[in-house]
């Protein structure tokens, strides 16, 4: 009987995957047999660390990942699939590490609303109103990480760096979390830190704005949102924070009123 293994799992497209089986394959010495889409067959001869063998190596997306898969008939075979699937990690990012804080569902609404929640990309009818970019590095700066607020949720995301080899994903809804302001501060130097987007009013949602200061300082604070009194993620030292808390709460009990 063949010995199947899961090689890896990506977040990149079939497509890349496949270039990546396709080197790492070839960085082991194995010759391309056969080749489609979805499915490569190689062979390896007889080498000083192998023994002669065939491979079979399926590649299949779904649920935002892609799943490279293997099969070999040979009594070696866990050991050869080991050494494929440490060459594909040197090429290939990790998926995403989709954090759920909420509750287990109990029934099919429920799960409907935690998938929208935590769905990586935005939903039907759902707008960014706040964002911020953090970047990090001395010479050359990467997008180290993502905040977010939509007029249906909050959202941090953790991107792909040198220093962080696996994207993470948190989020929470507006209408089931609360948020509190800590750590206040005023400076006169600081750069504004998260950005609105459109034009907001409190009576609805028409885009999003902020509060107006005549002070040449501004006000700076940890934005921290809570789930069953546990605080999920913060955003740490953004702008006019209390607005933005405003803004939140609103949405959150336009959202609960529907």
């Amino acid at each position: 009987m063949p010995l199947e293994k899961i090689l890896f799992e990506t977040s990149v497209d079939a497509q890349k995957a496949r270039v990546a089986v396709l080197k790492a394959l070839g960085d082991k010495g194995y010759k391309i047999e056969e080749e489609s889409e979805d499915k490569i067959v190689a062979k390896h001869s007889l080498s000083a660390s192998y023994y002669p063998h065939s491979v079979e190596v399926y590649i299949n997306t779904g649920n935002g990942k892609t799943t490279i898969s293997a099969a070999i008939d040979h009594r070696a075979g866990k050991i050869y699939l080991e050494r494929l699937s440490e060459e594909l990690r040197k090429s290939l990012p990790l998926p995403a590490l989709v954090l759920n804080p909420m509750k287990k569902p109990t029934s099919q609404e429920e799960l409907d609303y935690q998938a929208k929640i935590l769905n990586r990309n935005l939903n039907p009818g759902e707008q960014i109103l706040w964002n911020h970019v953090v970047k990090k590095g001395v010479l050359h700066k990467e997008v180290a990480e993502k905040w977010i607020i939509t007029n249906m949720r909050a959202i941090k995301q953790y991107q792909v760096t040198k220093e962080n080899p696996q994207e993470k994903f948190l989020a929470v809804g507006l209408d089931v979390c609360d948020v509190i302001v800590m750590n206040q501060f005023r400076s006169s130097k600081g750069d504004r830190v998260g950005s609105f987007a459109g034009t907001y009013s409190y009576g609805g949602v028409a885009g999003v704005g902020t509060s107006v200061s005549t002070s040449t300082s501004r006000t700076y604070g940890d934005l921290v949102f809570l789930y069953d009194c546990k605080e999920v993620f913060r955003f740490p030292s953004i702008s006019d924070p209390n607005g933005v808390k405003r803004m939140i709460q609103t949405l959150g009990k336009q959202r609960t009123e529907k």
